[in-house]
């Protein structure tokens, strides 16, 4: 899917992003002796959002951590289909869930700002509800398609 695709290469760059910037910093810190004001901000900001939006392609991928008992548990084939589908389901709603609040948090906060960068704290909130509704997408073609890797 093109949104898995696009938030797999705005991934990848702010993880190259947030390696120039520690590299930047720790350079600046010992070599120069000079430690950015926003030497915390600004990574911490881009690892967030670098965070949630490769989690969009990891919930496409099924990659996601998970122990695979399963099929040791549960012989069934079929048995494994409908649990499958209901993990996806409950996790869209849970999804849909953390978005609401992500998005309830980002404006309440909007109005404040960071210290060092003096943007709006919401910016930062607003990484969830993008993240989790990029991965709800993602929950809903999986609960609609008829096959699952089991």
């Amino acid at each position: 899917m093109r949104i898995s695709h696009l938030s797999l290469a705005v991934a990848a760059c702010g993880a190259a992003a947030l390696a120039a910037l520690v590299i930047y910093t720790v350079f600046m810190r010992w070599v120069v002796g000079q430690t950015p004001n926003w030497a915390e901000e600004l990574p911490r900001l881009v690892l967030i959002w670098t965070a949630l939006l490769g989690s969009v392609t990891c919930t496409y991928q099924r990659s996601h951590l998970n122990a695979g008992l399963l099929p040791l548990i549960v012989r069934s084939i079929n048995v494994r289909r409908v649990i499958n589908k209901a993990t996806d389901i409950v996790l869209l709603v849970m999804l849909l869930v953390l978005a609401k609040a992500g998005w309830d948090l980002a404006v309440l906060t909007m109005s404040m700002t960071t210290t060092a960068l003096k943007m709006p704290v919401g910016v930062i909130y607003l990484s969830v509800p993008v993240g989790c509704v990029g991965m709800a997408l993602m929950q809903v073609q999986h609960v609609l398609s008829p096959g699952d890797s089991l």
